[in-house]
């Protein structure tokens, strides 16, 4: 009797007997993870998240096979990825006909924040490092001789404050209608 073929996942040791219809069912459903997170900034992350994938996959495979068991069905494969969903990029949703995101703005971010979070918030508005914003303000304060810390007073009143970067970039990146 051959042995069916099978099916190697992350995470897993042993090999998962499957038939073709089963391998080729999975392949695409992994492939278009691979292009749903592609678009992410974060490779790794996304990388991460195939992985964690295929190791759910392979244990709810688990389950269904082992010595003496028939070898996946392209239907209990199905049943399985059904049972995942689309997979799906973790940042906001694609703005929707007639809507266009927020873009940037001004704010103060209290996560991490030194003296009022005015810094952080600039170098959240500009994708900017904010070691170097903070090393700038400080150099242009003993510059003007303190008078930087003036405008930078009126900011810290002024503008609204955000808890965290992720948040900034999720309100800068949500939709909004047009």
């Amino acid at each position: 009797m051959d042995n069916p073929p099978t099916i190697r996942l992350t995470g897993h040791t042993t090999a998962f007997p499957a038939t073709g219809d089963a391998r080729a069912a999975l392949r695409r459903y992994l492939d278009e993870a691979h292009r749903a997170l592609r678009g992410d900034q974060d490779t790794d992350e996304d990388a991460d998240d195939v992985r964690d994938l295929e190791a759910a996959i392979g244990d709810r495979l688990g389950a269904l096979t082992g010595p003496g068991r028939a070898p996946v069905t392209g239907a209990q494969m199905a049943a399985i990825l059904d049972g995942f969903g689309p997979v799906r990029p973790a940042g906001p949703p694609p703005p929707a006909a007639g809507q266009r995101p927020r873009g940037r703005f001004w704010c103060r971010i209290d996560e991490g924040k030194w003296f009022g979070g005015v810094c952080l918030g600039i170098a959240a508005y500009g994708d900017f490092r904010v070691d170097w914003v903070r090393t700038v303000v400080l150099l242009l304060t003993l510059v003007t001789g303190g008078l930087l810390g003036i405008p930078y007073l009126v900011l810290l009143l002024v503008l609204p404050a955000v808890p965290t970067v992720a948040d900034y970039r999720r309100r800068r990146d949500a939709p909004r209608p047009a």
